[in-house]
């Protein structure tokens, strides 16, 4: 074959091959878009239902929301407070009811509205001279009858609340008795607590008055301090015992003044016990003018019951 024909055969196979090879990548890269753009479709239909699904959930205001949230079960309330009841209430609004005149002494207490703790009236004692007594006891109508007497016997628990103002004083002193409340026993005699104004040695105030209130037999203690011409609130919480099986705490102005346990506040042989509130003393040993109000007095089972209102 001619030399110049072979090397133009030689050119025409190269120039299909190469033509071949174009055309082969062409196709190739051709494919490649298609799955890309699948690709891509698929991916931009996926975000697509997404976007679609979220668009489709119902928005839910804050209104909504709190309304919602009230429908929930809500936690019951806590239930009030319960005060116990007032057992007895004598606080003189009503006269001397509540109370009874059969051991009162000289000189009957009287009811009067120019001075009160709570409501509008309070009760006057006053002793003169060598007078010696004045007292009420807790219970009854007012008369010298003692029937609706309120007394303790063995084992009984209460709270017993008071209030009093000193007008004008003689002070007791050992040897002068002086009380302004006893938790008397029945029948004749001292009684085993009590409370009494005294000063001595410079210890102007309220006092105790009986043995079960005694330290080591000690004899009477100072408690407290008072104010004259001021209102002071008492609470007695007490439980009731001749045989050595009571107890006793005293309030005074809210502070807890003296506290006994294993005490006997009635008498050993006597059957039971009842409040007398006024004034006691020996007027004879400390005479003069002693003038003292009384006024919200309570019995109850809880301080609470007979705290002033």
């Amino acid at each position: 074959m001619p030399t110049a024909l072979k090397a133009s055969k030689l050119l025409l196979a190269a120039a299909l091959a190469a033509c071949l090879a174009l055309l082969c990548s062409s196709t190739a890269g051709a494919r490649g878009v298609e799955k890309l753009g699948q690709a891509q479709r698929v991916t931009g239909s996926g975000a697509a239902s997404k976007r679609a699904k979220r668009l489709s959930r119902p928005r839910v205001s804050g209104q909504q929301r709190t309304v919602a949230a009230s429908a929930l079960p809500q936690p019951a309330p806590a239930p009030a407070a319960v005060k116990s009841p007032t057992l007895l209430e004598a606080g003189f609004e009503e006269n001397l009811n509540g109370w009874n005149t059969a051991g009162v002494g000289e000189v009957v207490p009287t009811v009067t509205s120019s001075l009160a703790n709570e409501g509008s009236k309070s009760c006057r004692v006053v002793l003169t001279g060598n007078q010696n007594r004045s007292e009420l006891i807790l219970g009854g109508s007012g008369t010298g009858s003692i029937a609706g007497e309120v007394d303790f016997h063995e084992g009984d628990e209460y709270w017993y609340g008071f209030a009093f103002y000193i007008q004008q004083m003689v002070y007791g002193k050992p040897g002068a008795h002086n009380l302004i409340m006893q938790f008397k026993s029945d029948g004749t005699g001292s009684p085993n607590f009590g409370l009494q104004l005294w000063n001595v040695n410079g210890k102007k105030g309220l006092w105790t008055g009986g043995p079960a209130q005694e330290v080591n037999h000690g004899g009477e203690r100072f408690l407290a301090p008072l104010t004259e011409q001021a209102w002071h609130d008492v609470q007695i919480h007490f439980k009731a015992s001749s045989v050595g099986a009571g107890f006793y705490e005293v309030f005074l102005d809210g502070n807890l003044v003296d506290s006994q346990t294993g005490v006997s506040m009635i008498v050993a042989g006597h059957a039971s016990a009842y409040i007398k509130d006024g004034l006691y003393r020996n007027g004879g040993t400390a005479p003069g003018t002693s003038e003292i109000f009384l006024d919200s007095a309570k019995l109850g089972e809880t301080q609470a019951s007979v705290l002033p209102d």
